[in-house]
C-alpha cells in the first residue's frame, strides 16, 4: 500500500494547499478518503479521474465533503464531453441525514454506509470501521493489507476506541487539530500531545499529524507529540508514503 496526502490542513485550506483528502494506492487500485476543499485539483496532479475506483468519507463535515459536489459536475461533464467516468463505489455516514441524502447522486455513486465495529473488504484490504468521538458522527478507518497496517483517526478526541484502532499501525494518521496551550473543557480534537502519547502506547511504528488548522506553528504541534513519540512528521501534501 502507499498513501498521498492530497491535503491535510484542518476546517480550511492553508494558502495552496487543501483540507483533507488522501489517495490510498493498493496493488495500483485507488480509493480516495475524505475530499475536502481543493483535494480534486489535487487528485488529479496523481491519477485521472477515471482511474479512482472508490470513495471513503469518515464523516460529513465540509471541509472532508466540500469537493465532492465539484467531483459530481466533473463526472456529468465527462459524459457530456466524451470522457465518461464510471460510477464510484462511495463508503459515508448515514448522519447528519440531510448532508447524507445530499450526497446521493444515483449515475455518479453507488452508496454504502459507514457503520461501527464494520468491516468490509475493498481492493484486497480490509477495512474496520471504528466509531470516534466529534460533533458528526465519524469513523476511523485501519485498512489492512499482506500484514501492513494504515489507521487513521479522522476527526476526534481522545475516546476508547483509539488504542484498537491503532494497535501496532505500522503509519497511523492522527488528528492534530488542537494544542496543549489551547485546551478547553470541551474540546473537539485530539492535541498533537495526545497524538503521541496514544501512538507510542499503541506501539505505532511512524505517525502523521494531519488536520493542523493553518494557524498553527507545525513546529509547535511536532514539538507537543514528539515529547511522547519520536518517529512523528507533519503529514506534507504531495508527499507519499509507504505503508
Amino acid at each position: 500500500m502507499k498513501l498521498t496526502v492530497l491535503g491535510a490542513s484542518g476546517a480550511f485550506p492553508a494558502p495552496g494547499t487543501a483540507t483533507s483528502g488522501y489517495l490510498l494506492e493498493i496493488d495500483g487500485h485507488h480509493i480516495l478518503i475524505d475530499c475536502g476543499s481543493g483535494v480534486l485539483s489535487r487528485l488529479q496532479e496523481h491519477i485521472r479521474l477515471d482511474q479512482l475506483e472508490a470513495i471513503i468519507l469518515t464523516h460529513l463535515h465540509s471541509d472532508h465533503t466540500s469537493d465532492i459536489g465539484v467531483l459530481k459536475y466533473a463526472m456529468d461533464l465527462g459524459r457530456k464531453f466524451g470522457q465518461p467516468i464510471g460510477k464510484i463505489p462511495l463508503w459515508s455516514p448515514a448522519t447528519p441525514q440531510p448532508l447524507a441524502i445530499a450526497l446521493e447522486s444515483p449515475d455518479n455513486f453507488e452508496q454504502h454506509t459507514l457503520q461501527a465495529d464494520q468491516s468490509f473488504e475493498l481492493l484486497g484490504a480490509t477495512i474496520h470501521c471504528f466509531a470516534m468521538e466529534h460533533p458528526f458522527e465519524t469513523y476511523g478507518l485501519r485498512i489492512e493489507k499482506d500484514g501492513k497496517v494504515l489507521a487513521t483517526t479522522a476527526d476526534t478526541i481522545a475516546c476508547p476506541n483509539l488504542a484498537p484502532l491503532l494497535r501496532a499501525a505500522d503509519l497511523a494518521l492522527m488528528d492534530a487539530g488542537a494544542l496543549e496551550r489551547l485546551r478547553t473543557p470541551a474540546m473537539v480534537h485530539l492535541t498533537a500531545t495526545e497524538c503521541g502519547a496514544f501512538a507510542a502506547d499503541s506501539q505505532v511504528q511512524r505517525l502523521l499529524l494531519i488536520h493542523l488548522l493553518p494557524f498553527f506553528d507545525p513546529e509547535e504541534s511536532l514539538t507537543e507529540a514528539r515529547r511522547h513519540f519520536p518517529a512523528v512528521e507533519i503529514a506534507q501534501p504531495g508527499w507519499t508514503y509507504a505503508i
